[in-house]
Formats: structure tokens, sequence, C-alpha cells
């Protein structure tokens, strides 16, 4: 239970992150601490902070559904 959260948040604090540094690129400002990633150039910064977002929301996503061999081990917590 420990590494799911973890992921969840980890996957969240990654979408946040990206869809706020896309905004401000947008508007024409950037955070310090992710100004790296625009050093070689537009469309790879963009494509960077894409999949960031996307990848947050996969890792978030897969956080909260478990796989089918978590349901099907044939454990209970009362066990």
């Amino acid at each position: 239970m420990r590494i799911r959260t973890f992921i969840l948040i980890a996957g969240f604090i990654l979408f946040i992150l990206g869809m706020l540094s896309l905004v401000l690129v947008l508007i024409g400002a950037n955070f310090s601490y992710l100004a790296w990633i625009d050093k070689p150039g537009s469309p790879r910064g963009l494509l960077i902070r894409l999949a960031m977002i996307g990848g947050g929301l996969i890792m978030s996503y897969m956080a909260l559904n478990p796989g089918q061999d978590d349901q099907e081990s044939g454990t209970t917590p009362d066990q």
C-alpha cells in the first residue's frame, strides 16, 4: 500500500508541475528549476512538458487501479 501511495503522489506532482509549466510557458514565464527543459529548443521543451503531464496521469491511474494480479491473489485484509 505504501508504494502505491508514493506512486500516486509522485504522479500527481508530475502532472501538476507539467501543467503549470506549460501554462507559464504560454504566458512567457518559466519555473527557474525547469529552465533546463527549454535549453535544447522550443519543440523539445513542449514535448517534455507533455510527457510530464501524460506520465503523471498514467502513474496516477496505475496507482489508483491495481492490476488484475493484485485483485485475484486470493488474499483479503482479514486473513
